[in-house]
């Protein structure tokens, strides 16, 4: 049998000798069609034929976390692999479960938190697999178990870098770790974002990818272990770039509720942080009482004739222009309000600053005044964001308008009973972490509802065939969405 030597060249990737036949095989196994291809303009002029590849040709290398994809082209083309190195140095010795509820003891000391017992499977996964993705539901506890890692690697005398997706992020984290009995936390962590000047002096280091851009890859060699909070996100060619500037990093983790479902997408992730090696559900905790339990309310708005006339056929930007500067829309918002129990506290979701000022403006002029309102968006500053995060966990009546951006993930929020989709978007990722911000459990409520816009402009053509508009069609995809989650849905129609 022929052999495949494969050689570490550092803790990102893997160099492959192989000669002409075998690079061949290699990336025709690694290759895919890429995202979109078809309206690629170098596919359209057929210089390109839509594929790309994990295996770099030219370097002959490959990320390491894609090792297990090497060996099973390995096992295809009956290959014997001859790796320089041994397997073992990508994992840790055992970690036991006796060790982990002494340590998790000692971590907690201060405080009645303790890791329930998925929370444990996945910090004990984790450690002895050193690289790999934490996949476990919004609402399952996923900053206990990043403050348990974080001060298992201190222990062991790692520095860490935690990435999260934004700034608000940051702030939260380093709460929480507070929060878990941590009170020395400012003693080992510093925080990096615009305005902040640490010293880089001390083990942890607590930031987002856009504060790391322009480090240059000197910054990062100190640091033995990177944990990608939102580990979905490494699948954009900035974080990747983060990522691989870690070289050093031995521990490689990834920790996020929901993950892309496109090849190429995937491979990024797997590549620069390993397989997923723990996997928890939103259902299985809702029907074990540890999430919310779930209602979507699947709401069409119907226009009044003409603005229905207008809405059909329309280009895909104009629709959502004429959604987005409709007053009438905005009514669906006082229906809402005006049908909601008592004491209740609301999230708002929508995709730009301008939508969003537009449906401020309204619920302050037309809801009733019992309602507090407070706004976020990516030009509030980080500190204030904060505030109001724990404002909303203590006051009732509140209405939380916001920006996807800012909000829909991450974002640790509990007393909220209703979550309102004000902007149209199939992203599966968008829509699952935006419902997470409604799981969490609290003693005021019994469960969130979900109140899904769907803005309507459907008609039955001269064949009476129904012709869809375009967000009704990001509506199907979401619909799709929950029940693959087994979330129960209503119906409603708003006139609007």
């Amino acid at each position: 049998m022929d052999t495949l030597q494969i050689d570490k060249i550092n803790e990102v990737e893997l160099r492959i000798q192989c000669d002409l036949a075998q690079l061949m095989e290699l990336k025709e196994f690694s290759s895919f069609m890429a995202p979109n291809y078809l309206f690629h303009p170098s596919f359209r002029a057929k210089i390109w034929n839509g594929k790309i590849s994990w295996f770099n040709t030219k370097e002959k290398t490959v990320p390491i976390g894609l090792l297990p994809e090497l060996i099973k082209f390995c096992e295809k083309y009956q290959y014997k692999p001859k790796l320089s190195f041994d397997v073992k140095e990508l994992t840790s010795k055992p970690v036991s479960d006796d060790l982990l509820n002494k340590f998790y003891e000692h971590i907690f000391a201060r405080t009645e938190f303790r890791p329930r017992d998925y929370q444990h499977d996945a910090i004990s996964s984790a450690l002895n697999n050193r690289r790999g993705v934490i996949k476990s539901a919004t609402g399952s506890g996923k900053s206990l178990i990043i403050y348990s890692l974080v001060r298992y690697l201190l222990a062991e005398k790692k520095n860490i870098i935690l990435v999260v997706p934004n700034v608000s992020l940051v702030n939260q984290i380093f709460s929480d770790f507070v929060e878990y009995g941590w009170y020395e936390v400012a003693e080992f962590t510093e925080k990096l974002y615009s305005g902040q000047k640490p010293t880089f002096n001390k083990p942890i280091l607590i930031t987002t990818y856009q504060s790391l851009m322009k480090r240059p890859e000197s910054f990062f060699t100190r640091f033995d272990a990177i944990i990608n909070d939102e580990a979905h996100s490494v699948k954009s060619v900035e974080l990747q770039k983060v990522s691989k500037k870690c070289m050093n990093a031995t521990t490689r983790l990834g920790l996020t509720a929901t993950l892309p479902k496109a090849d190429c997408d995937k491979f990024n992730i797997q590549g620069m942080l390993g397989p997923v090696i723990f996997n928890l559900k939103s259902k299985k905790l809702i029907d074990r009482g540890v999430l919310s339990k779930i209602k979507v309310v699947n709401t069409f708005l119907k226009y009044p004739t003409e603005l229905d006339s207008l809405g059909r056929n329309r280009q895909y930007q104009d629709e959502v222009s004429l959604i987005q500067d409709s007053t009438e829309r905005l009514n669906a918002f006082k229906y809402i309000f005006d049908h909601m129990q008592d004491n209740q506290n609301s999230i708002i979701l929508v995709q730009n600053i301008k939508h969003l000022e537009l449906i401020a403006d309204y619920i302050e002029k037309e809801v009733d005044e019992k309602f507090k309102l407070y706004v976020v968006h990516g030009g509030i500053k980080a500190d204030i964001r904060e505030n109001i995060r724990k404002l909303v966990e203590k006051e009732d009546n509140v209405i939380l308008l916001a920006t996807y951006g800012t909000l829909s993930t991450g974002v640790n929020l509990k007393r909220v009973h209703n979550l309102i989709l004000g902007s149209s978007s199939k992203s599966e990722i968008r829509i699952l972490q935006s419902i997470g911000r409604g799981l969490r459990t609290h003693e005021s409520k019994d469960g969130v509802i979900i109140w899904d816009l769907i803005d309507d402009f459907t008609y039955e053509n001269r064949n009476k065939r129904l012709v869809k508009n375009h967000v009704y069609k990001h509506w199907e995809e979401r619909y799709k969405y929950y029940t693959e989650q087994e979330f129960p849905c209503l119906k409603k129609t708003i006139k609007l």
